[in-house]
């Protein structure tokens, strides 16, 4: 092989391998404290990271949200634990796009990735292999009359997030969620108006691999 195949499949394998920044919180208390370090590290670290997104200010106002619904749930009333679950929801979502600025600004350098707050890693298998597409998305309406729509996908073990999403017939822009989990529920629509959906896995490789699209109308 000659030395320029060389440098080019070196060059072909090492960004392949190059560290990403990950998080998993597995308990309510694991995703305050990563949240908690993470704004520490940026706020400390703010030369390295000019222009985040979202920004410290937004980043800290989730972080505040969720840290008051945790301690308020604490009591075991209801409406605090659903609170919590959403504001959780809310900051893993921050967290998450977070990590894909900070993804672009280390480019790979695990010293930049550990100054963010994250921690790096290098697995050759996610890097290469492209997140799957999302299987069998199911739309269903739980409770007739309500406007209640349920999305199910296939779960992933390797998810770190599921992004669903959702647009009026006909029309161009699609509304985003991010969620923990493979089953959600959205009750902002319109009802008797049909809607699209789709969904996509979110792993190490941050691209959105979309489910086919579904049609479904709200009744």
């Amino acid at each position: 092989m000659k030395l320029s195949e060389w440098f080019y499949l070196f060059t072909f394998l090492n960004f392949f391998i190059m560290a990403k920044p990950i998080y998993r919180s597995n308990t309510a208390a694991g995703l305050l404290r990563d949240g908690e370090n993470i704004f520490a590290k940026m706020t400390e670290n703010a030369e390295l990271f000019p222009n985040p997104d979202p920004d410290l200010p937004a980043f800290e106002s989730s972080l505040d949200a969720y840290r008051d619904a945790y301690a308020a749930a604490t009591f075991r009333d209801k409406r605090a634990v659903v609170l919590k679950s959403q504001k959780g929801q809310e900051l893993q979502k921050a967290i998450y796009q977070l990590s894909r600025y900070v993804d672009a600004v280390a480019d790979g350098d695990e010293a930049v990735i550990l100054a963010a707050g994250y921690r790096p890693t290098r697995s050759p298998i996610n890097r290469i292999g492209r997140t799957p597409r999302a299987e069998n998305l199911r739309v269903e309406n739980p409770e007739v009359g309500t406007g209640l729509i349920r999305l199910r996908i296939k779960p992933w073990r390797h998810a770190r997030l599921y992004q669903f999403e959702y647009r009026g017939k006909g029309t161009a822009e699609w509304a985003t969620v991010i969620h923990n989990k493979s089953v959600l529920e959205v009750s902002d629509l319109e009802m008797l108006q049909e809607y699209e959906f789709r969904a996509s896995y979110l792993g190490t490789d941050t691209s959105p691999n979309y489910s086919d699209v579904i049609t479904a109308r709200v009744v």
